[in-house]
């Protein structure tokens, strides 16, 4: 039998640990947040650990914000396998000891918790990015499933840094400019909540990573400040056709 730990059991770790245990997999968690009760019942875990070297495990699976999956990558021993699924994978690969493959399933949602856990949540998002081969990473994939990709660990945080984590510093950017004026609510439809979604996600999760991708990102937030400007002042032809454009190619793309 498989065996794996998962630090941190929120929305992604309690979607891979039901997925696992239905194939199979004998799970452990490590997550003080989390009663054991709570787990059982969400049929996300087997037991509980206090430490990690309390848990005898094949696997480690961080499924923490960032900063404390490096924060324990950096002092961690063990000759288990370990992985990722935060969307960032040079820091973590940097910080790292031992046999670490940095991962990242593309799937979520702006809930979260162990409740908003689903056991199904990775076949809907079926690419989970890995930056090296592994074949009890691989089997940790499959079996939540999804499908491996594998991906240079640069060239991940590079295109995350505009297609995640940009589009989160704008939706949080633009609520928080609404703090004190939320009577203007009143005036708004279904395009400033659709665009405004993101910005229920917390800094808890992301200020570690905005942290870590800092250098890829700001570039791009520069770009964007320029363009609205040029948009505004300027003739917004061109921006609009390029904009459709964009959104037509991504519609084309499996949902």
């Amino acid at each position: 039998m498989r065996t794996t730990l998962i630090v941190g059991l929120g929305l992604i770790g309690g979607s891979a640990g039901m997925a696992l245990r239905q194939r199979g997999w004998r799970v452990t968690y490590l997550d003080p947040d989390v009663s054991l009760e709570g787990v059982k019942a969400k049929g996300a875990a087997d037991a509980r650990v206090e430490r990690i070297e309390d848990a005898d495990a094949d696997l480690i699976v961080f499924a923490t914000p960032v900063g404390v999956a490096i924060d324990y990558l950096r002092s961690l021993e063990t000759n288990a396998v370990v992985t990722s699924t935060c969307s960032v994978m040079r820091a973590l690969r940097d910080a790292a000891r031992g046999t670490f493959i940095a991962g990242h399933p593309m799937a979520g949602s702006h809930l979260s918790g162990l409740d908003a856990a689903k056991i199904d949540l990775f076949e809907k998002q079926p690419t989970w990015f890995v930056d090296s081969d592994h074949p009890l990473v691989d089997a940790l994939v499959r079996d939540c499933g999804a499908a491996p990709e594998l991906v240079d660990a640069s060239e991940h945080d590079a295109a995350l840094a505009l297609t995640s984590h940009l589009p989160q510093v704008l939706s949080t950017a633009l609520a928080a400019y609404f703090h004190g004026r939320e009577d203007l609510f009143r005036f708004s439809g279904g395009g400033l909540h659709t665009f405004l979604r993101l910005a229920k996600s917390g800094a808890d999760m992301w200020e570690s990573i905005l942290d870590a991708n800092r250098d890829q990102i700001a570039p791009h937030a520069d770009a964007i400040a320029a363009l609205v400007k040029q948009i505004i002042e300027g003739d917004p032809r061109d921006a609009f056709a390029k904009a459709q454009a964009a959104w037509e190619a991504l519609e084309k793309r499996p949902h």
